[in-house]
């Protein structure tokens, strides 16, 4: 039978923790649960009100069938061994759900927490938590849960070891790698045909200027048009933002243009996105200049394998592929 997964986070957007919870849910069907329930990811969530989600609710939300399922007392239920896995989704936002689970959780269930936040120190250390003394007494979670940090850098180590430790024993953290995912039911199936070298959206202001009806805001407000947009275009432009992993990254692999990443032989190899190579799924560029003389020098057969590595790439990070590792990580099969 396949386990039984209790997912715990407050009802606001996050990335990581909504593409997993759509991942698990795809899997696993009623026996993933979500408490509170998280309303935006489902086709029941008001059109009007999905426009005003982050992202313009892009991607990932509304997407999920409003299947029966029972959220009734699930902290009870996970005291009374109902569930094999209970996953706090957002750690970094709402650590009260750990301090229930720790409090409460049979010590054969598994536990896991996901902390998807932009910032490199894992809770409960670094700046979030040392500006108030209540943050230093916060119950430690790596110690008893398997720990899935997104934005992982060689700063998450020193901060977890206040700078005290040397580099090479900061780096061991029983931490694992996660990062953002994207439903395979929106993947093209193959590449689709261009009419032209770049989208309307250009997340990179100095790019922006130099392409005539660029925008380096937001461009669409209707995802149909944003995707086929997308889908147009030879190459798609995507940058470091608060942190290194973003949505933007996966909807342009999954749409058929290849990435165009600026500064990315500067991300920490730990740090998500993971798989992005140069050369072989997208390109890496310092500055406009740099960028716009790669992109004249990729034609023909060149360009076909740029987006056909993109396009695996895109595949390898589904939310069901997403679930379906966390899972096994944990030991646990769907």
């Amino acid at each position: 039978m396949a386990p039984s997964v209790l997912f715990l986070a407050d009802p606001r957007e996050d990335y990581v923790a909504d593409s997993l919870f759509h991942g698990l849910r795809s899997v696993l069907g009623d026996r993933a649960v979500d408490f509170p329930k998280r309303e935006f990811l489902y086709s029941s969530f008001p059109a009007e009100q999905r426009e005003r989600l982050y992202g313009r609710g892009f991607s990932i939300y509304g997407q999920l069938e409003d299947i029966e399922v029972d959220r009734d007392r699930p902290l009870e239920r996970m005291a009374a061994g109902e569930f094999d896995l209970v996953v706090v989704g957002t750690i970094w936002r709402d650590w009260h759900w750990w301090r229930d689970v720790r409090a409460g959780a049979p010590s054969d269930t598994r536990l896991a927490v996901v902390d998807g936040a932009d910032v490199p120190w894992m809770y409960p250390y670094g700046p979030t938590w040392w500006r108030s003394p209540r943050g230093w007494l916060l119950p430690r979670a790596h110690r008893r849960a398997a720990y899935f940090k997104r934005e992982w850098t060689p700063a998450t180590g020193r901060l977890r070891w206040y700078g005290l430790a040397p580099g090479a024993v900061a780096d061991r953290l029983p931490l694992h790698e996660i990062a953002i995912s994207y439903p395979e039911e929106k993947l093209a199936s193959e590449a689709p045909p261009k009419r032209q070298q770049f989208p309307a959206h250009v997340v990179d202001p100095e790019l922006a200027a130099r392409l005539p009806d660029a925008s380096s805001g937001y461009a669409f407000s209707d995802e149909a048009a944003y995707t086929d947009d997308l889908r147009a275009s030879r190459f798609g432009i995507t940058t470091r933002k608060a942190g290194w992993d973003a949505m933007r990254h996966y909807e342009l692999a999954a749409n058929g243009a290849v990435p165009c990443f600026r500064d990315l032989d500067e991300k920490p190899a730990r740090c998500a996105p993971h798989g992005l190579e140069p050369g072989q799924n997208c390109l890496s560029y310092r500055d406009a200049d740099d960028l716009l003389a790669q992109v004249e020098a990729v034609t023909g057969e060149r360009y076909g394998q740029l987006v056909e590595g993109a396009l695996q790439w895109a595949s390898g990070n589904t939310t069901r592929r997403r679930a379906e590792q966390f899972l096994q990580t944990l030991g646990l099969t769907a």
